[in-house]
C-alpha cells in the first residue's frame, strides 16, 4: 500500500478549484495500492483566494484524505510548483502526484496512475489530457488541444506536461529535482523539469486509463489566443534548446512555414532571455 501527495498549484480560480478536489474526493481507490492521501494546495494568490474554499472542503474530506491549504505569495510558476515538492517531501509519502486547477479527475485516476507506477517499477508516470471545451467550438479549434496518444503501460522518451503526472518522491529526493525559476513568467517549467528528470535516467510511462479534463473556457478556445500560444511555445522550446546546447536542432527545418517562422523569430527572442 502506497501514501500519495496530490499537489495543486492554484490562483484565483476558487470555482475550478472546488471542481478539482471534489473530483478527487470522489475516486475510486484500490486498497492494494493505496491507503493514505494528502491533498497539498498552494495558492500563489497573495489574497488568498482559494483559502476559504479549502477550509469548507477540509471539513468534507473522505477517512482516506487529508487536505492541506497554503499560500506562497510571491508569483511565478516554477515558485509555486517548489512549494508544493516542498511540501509534499515534508509528508513522505511514496509518490507525488501534480494535477492543475482548471482540471477534473476520472473516478479510475489515482488508482490507475499508481498501478502503473508498480507494475512497471516506474520513476514518472504521465497520464492523458482531454478537452472539456465551455462552449461549442469548430474542429479546426478542438484539433489544436489534441495531444500526442499513447498506449496504456506504454515506456515514454520524455515527460512534457505537469497537468497530469505522478512521481516517485525517493527519484526527486535522489537528484534534488526542483522546476527552474528562469521559466516562471514563460511557462514550460514542467517540459525543462522532464528534460531534467530524463538525463537524470528517469523511467517514464504512460498510464492511459488515469484520464483528467481540461476545462477550456470561450476565451482560449479562438484563433487568437492559439496563435498566441504556439508563438510562445516556439519561444520556451528554443530556450530550452540553447540551455541544453542543442543548437543543430533549433536549426532543424520544419514542414510548417507558419511554425519555421515561429521558430526562427523564436530563436533571436530566446538568446536574449
Amino acid at each position: 500500500m502506497n501514501h500519495l501527495v496530490v499537489g495543486i498549484p492554484t490562483y484565483k480560480r476558487p470555482n475550478m478549484l472546488t471542481k478539482l478536489i471534489l473530483s478527487i474526493y470522489y475516486c475510486n481507490l484500490d486498497p492494494h495500492y493505496i491507503n493514505k492521501i494528502d491533498i497539498v494546495v498552494v495558492d500563489n494568490d497573495a489574497e488568498k483566494s482559494g483559502e476559504k474554499i479549502c477550509l469548507e472542503l477540509k471539513k468534507k474530506c473522505p477517512d482516506t484524505f487529508n487536505l492541506h491549504y497554503f499560500c506562497y505569495p510571491e508569483k511565478g510558476l516554477s515558485y509555486v510548483r517548489n512549494e508544493i515538492l516542498k511540501r509534499a517531501l515534508h509528508l513522505k509519502p511514496n509518490y507525488i502526484a501534480s494535477i492543475d486547477d482548471d482540471e477534473y479527475v476520472t473516478t479510475a485516476w489515482l488508482n490507475e496512475l499508481t498501478k502503473t507506477m508498480v507494475i512497471n517499477d516506474a520513476d514518472i508516470v504521465l497520464g492523458p489530457v482531454l478537452p472539456d471545451f465551455e462552449t461549442s467550438v469548430p474542429k479546426y479549434i478542438s484539433n489544436c488541444f489534441t495531444r500526442e496518444s499513447v498506449t496504456d503501460q506504454q515506456q515514454l522518451k520524455k515527460m512534457s506536461n505537469s497537468g497530469n503526472y505522478m512521481i516517485r518522491t525517493s527519484f526527486v529526493i535522489k537528484y534534488n529535482l526542483s522546476f527552474d525559476p528562469r521559466f516562471n513568467t514563460t511557462g514550460a517549467e514542467d517540459t525543462f523539469f522532464g528534460v531534467q528528470a530524463v538525463k537524470k535516467g528517469a523511467k517514464i510511462f504512460s498510464a492511459a486509463k488515469a484520464i483528467v479534463y481540461e476545462t477550456i473556457p470561450k476565451s482560449r478556445s479562438t484563433f487568437p489566443w492559439l496563435f498566441k500560444r504556439t508563438y510562445r511555445s516556439a519561444i520556451t522550446y528554443t530556450y530550452i534548446l540553447i540551455l541544453e546546447k542543442q543548437y543543430l536542432k533549433v536549426l532543424k527545418k520544419n514542414n510548417s512555414k507558419l511554425y519555421l517562422f515561429f521558430y526562427w523569430h523564436s530563436f533571436l527572442t530566446a538568446i536574449t532571455f
